[in-house]
């Protein structure tokens, strides 16, 4: 089984879930300029939530994704204000002709004063259950 993971993080805070992400299936997390090779059964794609929209930057990414290369897409995020990233992501994925899991994670991320200390360990130590329970359901 090949899983991957990419990720684009402003702050850090996606980035310290992709590493927790990424951990639990015995891999690096890389950001989405380092390109995939070959076929994936699993990619885990990660971002955060800039001004209610996903950066501009992930959404050139998607474009450069070839279905036929990518089984499914599992999307996880981080963001101070909302509450995920997970159906915008979804959308672009999907118009690309991605298939994306049912399955998210998500948890808050600091900015500023907002969310102070998040992602914390607790965030953390969720993250890798989530990622567990995705990979073991393979």
């Amino acid at each position: 089984m090949n899983i991957e993971v990419r990720y684009y993080s402003k702050s850090g805070n996606t980035k310290k879930i992709a590493d927790a992400i990424a951990k639990q299936a015995g891999i690096s997390a890389k950001p989405i300029h380092e390109p995939m090779q070959g076929k994936v059964d699993i990619l885990f794609l990660g971002t955060g939530l800039y001004a209610f929209d996903i950066d501009p930057e992930l959404k050139k990414y998607i474009l450069t994704l070839n279905p036929a290369n990518i089984k499914k897409v599992v999307v996880f995020s981080t963001a101070a204000i909302v509450k995920s990233a997970y159906e915008k992501t979804k959308k672009y994925l999907q118009d690309q002709g991605l298939t994306v899991s049912d399955a998210e994670y998500h948890c808050p991320g600091h900015y500023m004063i907002l969310r102070t200390g998040r992602p914390n360990s607790d965030d953390i130590k969720k993250a890798e259950q989530f990622a567990k329970s995705i990979i073991n359901s393979l």
